[in-house]
């Protein structure tokens, strides 16, 4: 870790820089601190250097990047003329990044954004050859206060609490459970831990009766917008349908109105019915449908 070590006054700045530019778009920003958390250490080892912020001539932040290579390149760009220079700069490194990574004649489809919502924005990425994608990440948020938001309820023998050290090992195989396909490992998650951001209290568990953990939700607070995102919740399949999910989100937020927060936010894939469905049984709706964009990009366009 100390290469991600010797990356965390980076970390620190881009976490500034993502809860100032939420003042400006609330629920509809491209990034809140918890996107920028879980997208940086649950990888193992953490993926801090995929964070690049891009500086104007006196060296104020106008873009933030998290890229490293291959998938999507978020991409968080302050408003105005400086923002929107220093955006064209980060898209030329990204598509010139991308296109190192082309193995033969194979195409790299390079997203940027998720719900890219800046008419200037827009226009520059469009200019550039980037179309939207059909699929996008919406955004659902709520207010909370102590009044309104409902107690959970769980079955017999479950119990809902805060993550534990001891439950680890058990808390990465149920995320790996409940999110098929998508990796986690116990070391990663003692470096999420361990990141500043991380508040024990909003890390909820419900476990079952032989003491597994069989659901989850981390939120994430930002303190200085009041704003919580959950980032990521989920069940094992094993215990499904037993209101488990709804329980530790419920629960959460009530520990997040404790430490001041008085609004809350989730993303979710938008073909994902059953999670929005979740969501808005929570009190969520939804802020923002933008989508992101993608452009495929043959090597041939930057071999010259």
């Amino acid at each position: 870790m100390s290469g991600a070590a010797d990356r965390t006054p980076v970390f620190d700045r881009a976490a500034e820089f993502v809860s100032e530019m939420w003042s400006h778009s609330g629920p509809g920003s491209e990034m809140h601190v918890g996107d920028l958390v879980w997208g940086t250490f649950h990888r193992w080892p953490s993926a801090v250097e995929a964070v690049r912020l891009w500086p104007d001539s006196v060296g104020q932040t106008q873009v933030l990047t998290m890229f490293d290579g291959s998938g999507v390149c978020d991409l968080v760009v302050r408003p105005g003329p400086a923002g929107l220079e220093a955006a064209a700069r980060a898209l030329e490194w990204a598509e010139r990044a991308s296109a190192a990574t082309v193995v033969g004649s194979e195409p790299f489809e390079l997203r940027v954004g998720r719900r890219l919502q800046s008419t200037e924005v827009v226009e520059l990425l469009r200019a550039r050859g980037f179309e939207r994608r059909s699929i996008g990440v919406p955004a659902m948020s709520r207010t909370i206060a102590d009044a309104d938001v409902a107690s959970p309820t769980i079955p017999r023998g479950y119990a809902i609490r805060e993550l534990l050290p001891d439950d680890l090992a058990s808390r990465v195989q149920c995320f790996e459970a409940a999110f098929p396909g998508r990796e986690l490992c116990v070391d990663a998650y003692r470096a999420l831990r361990a990141c500043p951001t991380y508040v024990p209290r909003l890390d909820v568990v419900a476990t079952s009766p032989s003491s597994e953990v069989a659901a989850f939700a981390t939120m994430w607070l930002d303190p200085y917008n009041g704003v919580v995102q959950i980032e990521p919740a989920g069940c094992h399949p094993d215990h499904r349908r037993l209101g488990l999910t709804r329980a530790v989100i419920l629960e959460a937020l009530r520990e997040s109105v404790e430490l001041g927060a008085s609004g809350a936010l989730v993303r979710h894939v938008s073909t994902n019915t059953a999670a929005h469905a979740l969501y808005a049984s929570c009190g969520f709706t939804t802020s923002c449908e933008h989508n992101g964009f993608v452009k495929t990009i043959p090597r041939a366009d930057f071999d010259r």
